[in-house]
């Protein structure tokens, strides 16, 4: 019994913070291509963690992480800019830290 608790509390996971890989993928790809509105962004990513310049330049914040509850591994962290004019998607900008 004791083993069974040690081993299931020791497993490693991903552990995911922020937007999904996927919706980032999507948006990157076809951003250019599609002309999102801020309500569908809004729809994918949901609010942003902050709103600049009148509210055209949407910021986000990725990041997943691999471990057990104490000890995280930061596989990646992603910044995301997402600049719109005239209600519309214009410029996606993936900044890796």
């Amino acid at each position: 019994m004791i083993l069974i608790l040690s081993t299931s509390s020791c497993s490693k996971q991903n552990y995911y913070s922020g937007v999904s890989e996927n919706i980032i993928e999507e948006l990157s790809l076809n951003y250019q291509s599609e002309r999102y509105s801020k309500e569908q962004v809004l729809s994918k990513l949901g609010s942003p963690l902050i709103k600049e310049n009148n509210g055209d330049l949407w910021i986000y914040k990725s990041s997943k992480d691999y471990g057990n509850e104490t000890f995280r591994k930061n596989i990646y962290s992603k910044t995301l800019k997402i600049y719109f004019s005239n209600n519309v998607l214009i410029d996606f900008k993936e900044l890796n830290l």
